[in-house]
C-alpha cells in the first residue's frame, strides 16, 4: 500500500542546541503542528466521513451519513462547541481501494480535522495502515475487524460496534438459549470482512462450548444456498449461526424449509438483525430465529429515546422506507454525539493532541449529554482501551418485529 509521507513540522525554543532540543521535547510543551491543526478555523471544525453509498452494502454507507447529517444538524442548532460549528464532508468509499483513496483525499486534500470509518469492516482494514500512518484522529464506527483495532495506535478510537469477540461470544450464548443441550452447530459465514471477523473470534469460543461446528461459506450477496443448507441438513445440526447481511441471512432461511431444515434455530449477527428480514422470510420463518443488535433499541420500539430519535429522523428525511432508519443511522447518530464531547472537552485551544487527550477522558458519554437521545450504549475510552461499547443487545423478533430483549 502506497502512503504518503508527510512532513510534521515541531517548534524548538531558540538558542537551544539540537541535541537538547531533542532531549526536552518529550516534556516540555509545544506548539501543535501545522497538520495537527487542520480543518480548524475560528468558526468551524471540519469532520471526514467515508462508506458505500452505492452497492451491495450502501445499508451502512448511506445511513451512516444521514445519521452523522441529523446529529451535527442538531449538535449546531442547539449552540457552537466552544465558538465552533461542525462541518461534514462525506465519500463514497464501497472497496478497500476507494477506501484508502477516500482516507487520502480527505486528509490530505480536504484537510479534515477527525476522519470517520463509516465503511463496516471492509474499508475499515483496507484504511487502518493509512490512518496509523497519517495519526489523524480517526473514529471506527462501524468496522469489527481486528485489523482496524489492532495494534492499538493511539489516534484510532472506536464506537458502539464492540469487539468481535464480545458479539461472537454473544452469538453463542444465543445458540444455547435457543438449544440448552446442543451438540452440533452450523455456521454459514460470507467471505468478506466483517463475516470473517466474527467467524476468526467465534472459532475458539464454540471449542471451548464442545461444539461439533459444520462450517459452510458463501460470496458476499449470495442468493442460492443449496449446497450449503443441503450440507447443514444431511448433518443434522440443530443451530444455525449466520454470519453475513440480512438479505443474505433472508434468503438462506426462505431456502431452508425445502433442503430439511425444518426445525433449526437460527442466530444472526448485527447485520442480519434488521426489520426487513421479515418481508424476505415470512413472519411463519420468523418464529425460531435470535440474533444480536448493536443498540439498546430497535427503530420499531416504541421506549422514549428510540420514538424521540425517530421524530427528528422523519422531520429531517421524511417517511422512512422499509429497513430505515437502520442500526446504522442509529450507529451513527449517537457516536456523533460522543464525538462532539470529545471535542468540547479538548476546549478552545484544539488540535489533535487536545481532542485525544480529552476522547480517552470520557466516560459513559451518551448523546444526552449533549442535548442528544440515548440511542446507542454509552462508550467510556481510556488511554490503553480506545474500545467504547462492550454491549450488545439480544434479540429477537415480536410480532414481526425486531426488539432487544433480555
Amino acid at each position: 500500500m502506497a502512503i504518503s509521507t508527510r512532513i510534521r513540522r515541531r517548534t524548538v525554543l531558540q538558542g537551544m542546541g539540537a541535541g537538547v532540543a531533542a532531549g526536552v521535547l518529550g516534556t516540555w510543551p509545544r506548539q501543535a503542528s501545522a497538520d495537527e491543526k487542520q480543518g480548524i478555523t475560528d468558526t468551524e471544525i471540519l469532520i471526514g466521513a467515508l462508506g458505500p453509498i452505492t452497492g451491495p452494502t450502501a445499508f451502512i454507507g448511506g445511513p451512516a451519513r444521514d445519521g452523522m447529517a441529523l446529529a451535527i444538524e442538531k449538535i449546531n442548532e442547539a449552540g457552537p462547541i466552544n465558538g465552533r460549528k461542525l462541518r461534514l464532508v462525506y465519500e463514497h468509499a464501497a472497496t478497500p481501494a476507494e477506501s484508502v483513496a477516500a482516507a487520502k483525499k480527505l486528509t490530505e486534500n480536504d484537510n479534515v480535522f477527525i476522519l470517520v470509518l463509516a465503511s463496516g469492516s471492509t474499508g475499515a482494514a483496507a484504511a487502518a495502515d493509512y490512518v496509523r500512518s497519517a495519526k489523524i484522529p480517526t473514529y471506527n464506527i462501524f468496522g469489527a475487524t481486528p485489523i482496524i483495532r489492532e495494534p492499538f495506535a493511539r489516534n484510532v478510537f472506536h464506537g458502539s460496534m464492540p469487539d468481535p469477540v464480545v458479539t461472537g461470544s454473544g452469538m453463542v450464548d444465543e445458540v444455547f438459549k435457543a438449544v440448552p443441550n446442543i451438540k452440533k452447530v452450523g455456521v454459514l459465514a460470507g467471505t468478506y470482512a466483517f463475516p470473517q471477523a466474527n467467524l476468526k473470534a467465534m472459532t475458539p469460543i464454540l471449542q471451548k462450548r464442545n461444539l461439533e461446528v459444520v462450517l459452510e461459506q458463501f460470496d458476499a450477496a449470495a442468493t442460492d444456498y443449496t449446497a450449503q443448507l443441503v450440507s447443514f441438513a444431511r448433518q443434522r445440526v440443530q443451530a444455525i449461526i449466520v454470519l453475513g447481511s440480512f438479505t443474505e441471512a433472508g434468503f438462506a432461511i426462505k431456502q431452508a424449509p425445502d433442503k430439511g431444515l425444518t426445525d433449526v434455530a437460527w442466530v444472526l449477527d448485527g447485520s442480519g438483525t434488521n426489520d426487513a428480514i421479515v418481508s424476505i422470510i415470512g413472519k411463519e420463518n420468523s418464529t425460531n430465529l435470535r440474533g444480536y443488535y448493536n443498540a439498546p433499541y430497535f427503530p420499531s420500539q416504541t421506549d422514549a429515546p428510540i420514538q424521540g430519535f425517530m421524530k427528528v429522523w422523519i422531520a429531517k428525511y421524511g417517511q422512512p422506507p422499509q429497513g430505515r432508519p437502520n442500526l446504522y443511522d442509529i450507529v451513527a447518530y449517537g457516536c456523533t454525539y460522543v464525538m462532539a464531547q470529545a471535542i468540547k472537552g479538548a476546549g478552545r485551544d484544539l488540535n489533535w493532541t487536545s481532542l485525544m487527550d480529552s476522547w480517552e477522558k470520557l466516560k459513559n458519554a451518551k448523546p444526552s449529554d449533549m442535548g442528544g437521545y440515548d440511542v446507542t450504549f454509552p462508550e467510556t475510552v481510556t488511554s490503553t482501551d480506545h474500545q467504547g461499547n462492550k454491549l450488545i443487545g439480544p434479540a429477537q423478533i415480536v410480532n414481526g418485529k425486531w426488539k432487544v430483549v433480555p
